[in-house]
């Protein structure tokens, strides 16, 4: 214990001193969380008791609803057909009963509109002769057509029966000559034994049912009407489709005249929403008191311990800010010696590059010393070859002093602490044409320079070799049998950026090599062949600009010359300035 700090001395102080403490402090939690369960239970089962007595009350609603609905559209059906099958069983006996007797077309026409007109609901009166020819029709005539071309064998059976048994018959529901689904009835007439024709009444059950059903009544409920087990009459695709005993489903015996059917009434959603609404609202409103008076007892038992707990927060947010500024101290401390060897390493290489260099430079300046003194101490005594000899070795020379100084130049970019400061970029485009003025009067190139450039931010020594190595590489691959060689130079707006390019009609460049001539060394296949360049002035171009946080492309075909695009940093604060 002699060698523990004091910060644990006062925990296993803590820890010994007052279990009692902590032990209270885990009953006290779990007694507050029960409580709080316990009393949210009890208002939920209280609320959850009264919202079903209420479900099953407005449920109760709605059944007696569907089935006060159901009977009073099956009176009303069964009222209304019995009415229109009594219109036409008087019409009948009256045009028997006149004597004497008219079978005339006028006659006919005349009853039927009254029995139409005073009855609504027929699809339409014929009357059909003793061979089942249909002669005449009220509103409109079928056109001498015979109960046998009906497609439906059973229309022609009922007719045949009607005739057989001299007496009223109707068919089952059947797509009648109108269109749509209904019914036709036959009454023979007879007189002195004698058949005389037949009084034909149709029915289509669309106009029967639209008729009879209300619309509050449509709105309430899915209706379906059924014969023979067969659906005849339904108010909506949804209605087609049986609950199967999952929802309240209400039905009623329609029996008129010879016909038995099956209405069905089923509750629609709507009806369901708009009576369990107002439930769900209590529910919701229960359940959320039930809740607030549980969080309510919970968060007063809260309070009680709320100062303890934000005590110790407080010191443990201390102790872990003290852990956290030692680690910051250590990491400080190893980073600024990672930075001091990193500043050894980089002076070590700067100094590694220079020597390197100069002890490169050293034999070429020999070599190219040696060559001048053979040309002017000997040039009258060698012979042509000697001298294209001394040609090829001056050329590689200066070749490869060029290709160490381009070394050293890319090896400093970003290396080399630079004064960058606001700069027009008219001024650097100025000083890089002034340095390349002897190569643009050589190749006759006309030069085009777009006004009102603007201001960027960087070293200006670096945007000068920025763009001379652009406007270099554009000279070198402008073309020798380019008959008007021309450079341009501007800058254009894209996505609120300026771009800056540099444009030739020279010999172009393919696609493939879009990448490669910004790699160090690569050189493109035209450029090898005459021995230009160095391979490294696109690679020191893109340094220049990613280093000041731009990018450079370029768009180019064979033999229509190509454009270098390019972003700078725009105009810098006053704390950019270095």
């Amino acid at each position: 214990m002699l060698f523990l700090n004091s910060t644990m001395k006062e925990s296993l102080k803590k820890i010994y001193t007052k279990p009692l403490d902590i032990m209270f402090n885990i009953s006290f939690l779990r007694f507050k969380k029960s409580l709080f369960i316990t009393v949210f239970l009890l208002f939920s089962s209280i609320t959850l008791v009264l919202w079903q007595y209420i479900n099953n009350d407005r449920y109760e609603m709605i059944v007696r609803h569907a089935e006060t609905s159901c009977e009073q559209i099956g009176i009303r059906v069964e009222g209304f057909m019995a009415a229109r099958i009594a219109s036409l069983k008087l019409f009948a006996d009256r045009w028997i009963e006149r004597i004497p007797h008219d079978f005339s077309r006028k006659r006919f026409l005349q009853f039927a509109e009254t029995c139409y007109m005073n009855y609504p609901g027929f699809m339409g009166i014929k009357w059909i002769d003793p061979d089942g020819i249909i002669r005449w029709g009220f509103p409109a005539s079928v056109g001498n057509k015979t109960v046998y071309q009906h497609v439906d064998s059973r229309y022609q059976g009922t007719f045949e029966k009607a005739s057989k048994y001299h007496k009223y018959a109707v068919t089952p529901c059947i797509e009648i000559y109108e269109g749509g689904s209904g019914f036709d009835t036959f009454w023979p007439l007879i007189v002195d034994g004698k058949v005389q024709g037949y009084l034909n009444g149709t029915f289509q059950i669309q106009l029967i049912m639209d008729n009879c059903l209300t619309e509050d009544v449509l709105e309430d409920f899915w209706i379906r009407v059924k014969e023979n087990n067969k659906l005849i009459y339904c108010n909506g695709e949804n209605a087609k489709i049986k609950s199967n005993g999952k929802r309240l489903n209400v039905s009623r015996e329609v029996n008129f005249k010879e016909k038995k059917w099956i209405v069905e009434f089923e509750p629609r959603d709507a009806i369901y929403t708009k009576v369990f609404f107002s439930n769900s609202l209590f529910l919701i409103f229960g359940i959320t008191i039930s809740a607030i008076l549980s969080l309510l007892l919970f968060f007063l038992l809260h309070r009680m311990e709320m100062y303890k707990k934000t005590r110790d927060q407080a010191l443990h947010e201390v102790m872990e800010r003290e852990k956290a500024e030692n680690e910051l101290l250590k990491h400080k401390k190893k980073l600024e010696s990672l930075l001091s060897e990193l500043s050894d390493k980089n002076t070590e290489l700067e100094t590694f590059v220079y020597t390197v260099s100069h002890d490169l430079k050293t034999p070429i300046v020999t070599i190219e010393g040696f060559v001048g003194a053979l040309k002017e101490d000997f040039g009258h005594r060698l012979s042509e070859d000697a001298k294209t000899y001394l040609k090829y070795m001056s050329d590689a020379s200066q070749k490869m002093e060029d290709l160490i100084n381009d070394l050293l130049e890319l090896s400093s970019v970003g290396r080399i602490p630079e004064k960058k400061k606001n700069l027009p970029f008219s001024i650097i485009i100025k000083a890089a044409l002034n340095i390349l003025k002897p190569q643009l009067q050589e190749k006759n190139i006309e030069i085009h320079i777009q006004k009102d450039f603007p201001v960027v931010f960087g070293d200006e020594k670096r945007y000068i070799q920025l763009m001379e190595n652009l406007l270099s590489n554009a000279v070198k691959y402008i073309g020798q049998d380019n008959k008007t060689p021309r450079i341009e130079v501007g800058v254009q707006k894209q996505d609120n950026q300026n771009v800056f390019f540099v444009r030739d009609n020279g010999i172009g460049i393919k696609e493939k090599y879009f990448d490669k001539i910004f790699q160090l060394f690569q050189r493109l296949p035209s450029s090898k062949k005459h021995g230009e360049g160095t391979g490294i002035g696109l690679a020191i171009v893109k340094r220049i600009i990613e280093l000041n946080g731009g990018k450079i492309w370029l768009k180019s075909k064979p033999g229509k010359g190509s454009t270098f695009f390019f972003t700078l940093k725009e105009r810098g604060g006053l704390n950019d300035e270095s």
